[in-house]
């Protein structure tokens, strides 16, 4: 995504990018797995392409298969985060074995949702992104920033009403 706030979006070049390998993931995992640690998160840029939504189930089964053990009999849990996908792909992916998701929304308001983001992102189609999380049953976690420009005391009470309301299990406020 190219959201207007983050220094890692779409349109800065200046970062030196870089995709870890199915192998590299797998091995970082099963590490965390031995090392005691109950969940691994999957983080990156978001993606929809195909490829993209293939390597994520990939490592998702992958993770699972490697980490199984005697203390845990499902493998580590797996949180991904990254980004807004289809119900499809959101439900393979629950399949894999994935079951929580972080998508974060930045306000729940949809005017300072869209100063945050460039036109090509609207506020509606990241809160369908969360309604379908929770009925696929994921554990659904999301967010805000605050002390956005033009951000006000309302907004950030709003913000608490809206985590209520659709039953967010994680929430992050940074």
């Amino acid at each position: 995504s190219n959201c207007f706030y983050c220094g890692i979006r779409r349109s800065n070049r200046a970062l030196i990018r870089y995709t870890l390998t199915l192998d590299e993931i797998v091995d970082t995992a099963r590490w965390c797995a031995q090392k005691g640690y109950g969940s691994v998160v999957l983080q990156s840029g978001e993606r929809r392409d195909a490829r993209f939504v293939r390597f994520v189930g990939d490592a998702v089964r992958a993770i699972k298969a490697a980490t199984v053990s005697a203390e845990l009999t499902q493998g580590v849990g797996i949180t991904l985060c990254v980004g807004e996908q289809t119900p499809e792909t959101y439900a393979a992916w629950f399949e894999a074995g994935a079951h929580r998701y972080l998508l974060r929304m930045e306000s729940s308001s949809p005017t300072l949702f869209a100063a945050l983001h460039p036109a090509s992102q609207s506020y509606l189609p990241r809160l369908n992104c969360l309604k379908w999380l929770k009925t696929i049953g994921y554990r659904v976690g999301t967010g805000v920033l605050i002390g956005v420009p033009g951000q006000t005391l309302d907004d950030l009470v709003n913000d608490l009403l809206f985590f209520r309301d659709i039953d967010a299990d994680m929430i992050g406020m940074g």
